[in-house]
């Protein structure tokens, strides 16, 4: 069996062929081909009239005369290209700042600020006029007439005191306000309000915020370095006048604390001297039965009394 397919698909895939663009037709010179689905046609060319040409596609174009000729117009007239024609019109004189327009009858003025033609110097504004131009003085800029030029207003001198609520800043043209160590400028860039330094956590230990400044200052215990930062630890075992302790002084961050010996004393409930232990009394001696307790400064002793002989025990002791 044989299969269509190929004679289906070319059928559907068929491109036309622009003979006309190929130039593969067989039109005369004096026809213009025209394409056709599957073909071509020639076909006559239209006649043009006076003043127009046929461009590649056949078209009539209108011919610029002004242009393709060689002096059209005689001196003192201006050529002006028609629809397949020109005509020359007698050229005009304008007057200083005008020009003449494009089809030359009659006078324009001329733009001088945006021509660039105007003499407009630094800090001035150029205006159009009618056949003229003016130029002015920018804003914060005053007009000196001995230098002919406009200079700059220093407004901090003009309206000293007045203008910002600290410091005067002149610049070209305007001025800025701005603030002195401690304040920051406001939202209408004239007044200034305090900051608040201790936001930035610059001691170490507290902050007191002042107008215009701040002020560190320390916790008991400790003292303000030199730095005017930082808190140092304040030795009151060796910086204190007289005896803080009875035996010993022990020095802690931001403090301090009294000790006793280790064994046979205790601590008073004034934190400052040591009391002695009556072991004795207490019961944690341990001295046996036989043996009697005796307490002295920081411990106790032992004692075991007995009598010679024609003596008797009258006390304990």
């Amino acid at each position: 069996m044989i299969s269509c397919v190929p004679i289906c698909l070319s059928l559907f895939f068929t491109a036309d062929i622009d003979e006309c663009m190929m130039g593969t037709h067989n039109c005369g010179s004096g026809l213009v081909c025209m394409n056709t689905e599957g073909s071509f046609s020639c076909n006559s060319k239209p006649i043009c009239p006076a003043g127009f040409k046929q461009d590649t596609q056949g078209n009539c174009m209108d011919i610029d005369e002004c242009t393709s000729l060689t002096l059209p117009c005689s001196s003192g007239f201006t050529c002006i290209n028609t629809a397949g024609s020109y005509m020359c019109n007698r050229k005009i004189i304008c007057s200083r700042g005008y020009h003449a327009s494009p089809d030359g009858s009659r006078c324009v003025d001329v733009n001088e600020c945006e021509s660039g033609l105007d003499r407009c110097g630094d800090g001035q504004l150029c205006h159009n006029m009618p056949g003229s131009y003016r130029c002015e003085c920018l804003t914060g800029y005053q007009y000196d007439s001995f230098r002919r030029m406009c200079v700059d207003v220093n407004e901090c001198w003009r309206y000293s005191g007045r203008l910002c609520a600290q410091t005067c800043e002149n610049t070209r043209g305007s001025y800025e306000c701005s603030c002195t160590s401690g304040f920051r400028l406001s939202a209408d860039g004239k007044n200034c309000e305090d900051m608040n330094e201790c936001l930035t956590s610059p001691c170490s230990q507290e902050c007191a915020n002042i107008y215009g400044s701040y002020q560190c200052y320390c916790r008991k215990g400790y003292y303000l370095r030199e730095d005017g930062h930082t808190c140092e630890d304040i030795d009151e075992c060796s910086q204190s006048i007289g005896h803080l302790c009875t035996y010993k002084c022990v020095n802690t961050p931001g403090s301090y604390h009294c000790a006793c010996p280790e064994y046979g004393y205790t601590m008073s409930p004034n934190g400052q001297s040591c009391r002695d232990i009556d072991e004795c009394t207490t019961g944690t001696h341990n001295c046996s039965l036989a043996e009697k307790c005796y307490n002295i400064r920081g411990g106790y002793r032992c004692l075991s009394l007995s009598c010679p002989p024609n003596y008797r025990k009258v006390t304990d002791t």
